[in-house]
């Protein structure tokens, strides 16, 4: 049964590697036996998150690397140096997003919907795009969406419909890129306090106990990174291979 979730041997790629969800993804696909390449803007932090995979003595080896991941270039990059530091490149997450600005539509900054749909979803396009062209025996993309994507949350519309565009583009890809052995699908991550999310909604820890109440999540708690993290493990490793253009919701509830 272990062989289903090893991955021994196989090079992925993390976006948003530097903290939350992404740091949570990079450590479980270590543990799996991957190599991990972890990338943000913050050489700090991923520098901080290889390390500590390293120091852990983790089956697979770590590195970061730099990466603006709206520009084109820097995700051409990033996809090389997997290659050059590891041989090949098999899994590629599209986790890096995000937006800290709450605001009705039609009062919303031009420049700020531009640097949402270029941070959240324009990312995901030139990610796959550089990914594929060294996935020569195939692969599985994974992309990070939201249930803001699904679901409309007023003030957050430029966000959502970014995290929309993830899904359909998911499907679409998953579509295109089956011929190639490659699959791609997308996770919607419920409510993780994690730091980037208390930034956002203006929240503290002291919040999340009165918040849990008000969700009254079947499963009795908010989410961790390693949560999410796990649904990403079953799809990119050979327990997900019969699985593709899903957008999965892991999120505690329906």
């Amino acid at each position: 049964m272990q062989d289903l979730f090893d991955l021994t041997g196989k090079t992925a790629v993390i976006t948003g590697a530097g903290r939350g969800i992404g740091e949570g993804i990079a450590h479980l696909l270590a543990e799996a036996g991957a190599n991990v390449v972890c990338a943000a803007r913050s050489a700090d932090q991923i520098e901080q998150v290889a390390e500590a995979i390293n120091a852990r003595n983790s089956a697979g080896r770590a590195v970061a690397h730099v990466t603006d991941v709206s520009r084109e270039e820097d995700m051409e990059a990033l996809a090389q140096r997997a290659v050059d530091e590891f041989g090949r490149l098999d899994i590629w997450i599209n986790n890096a997003g995000g937006s800290l600005v709450s605001a009705p539509l039609v009062e919303l900054a031009p420049a700020e919907w531009d640097k949402t749909l270029a941070v959240n979803l324009t990312s995901v396009f030139w990610g796959v795009r550089a990914a594929v062209k060294h996935m020569t025996d195939g692969g599985s993309i994974v992309n990070t969406s939201s249930m803001a994507g699904r679901d409309p949350f007023p003030g957050s519309g430029h966000y959502s419909a970014a995290k929309a565009g993830v899904s359909m583009l998911t499907k679409t890809l998953a579509l295109e890129l089956g011929p190639q052995k490659i699959r791609v699908n997308a996770i919607l991550p419920g409510f993780v306090p994690t730091d980037t999310v208390k930034q956002a909604l203006d929240m503290t820890d002291e919040d999340f106990g009165p918040l849990l109440e008000q969700l009254n999540l079947p499963a009795g708690r908010l989410g961790t990174p390693r949560d999410i993290a796990a649904c990403v493990l079953y799809l990119v490793g050979d327990s997900g291979e019969w699985v593709t253009g899903q957008n999965l919701v892991v999120a505690g509830t329906v």
